[in-house]
């Protein structure tokens, strides 16, 4: 049960690659029990694990890190360049609206 807790607030910054194997907390995940492996599974919130083998969980973490790793990256680098304008002031909408409206009441005169 103690070896459980140890893994409650783990995140994916807590993972690491040695001797091209994965980590986590300086653990390798294949020395990991697997009331450990699913811990680090639900904490991180990958579903579909629950009822699978210890091995399938272990290629499931090693894959999605893989994934966060190599597209992580781009999608921060896509997050910092905003290629959308900036939206419009609300005053300048009110001030359209307001003109609008008056339009259409003199108009209606």
């Amino acid at each position: 049960m103690e070896a459980a807790r140890q893994f409650d607030n783990v995140t994916w910054a807590d993972f690491g690659i040695v001797n091209d194997e994965l980590t986590v907390c300086d653990h390798n995940l294949r020395s990991l029990k697997y009331k450990d492996l699913w811990a680090v599974c639900s904490q991180l919130k990958i579903w579909g694990v629950k009822n699978t083998t210890k091995e399938q969980m272990i290629k499931k973490l090693v894959f999605i890190h893989q994934v966060k790793t190599r597209y992580g990256k781009t999608s921060e680098a896509l997050e910092s360049t905003l290629t959308r304008k900036e939206p419009q002031c609300p005053f300048r909408l009110l001030n359209i609206c307001f003109t609008l409206h008056q339009f259409h009441k003199n108009s209606a005169s």
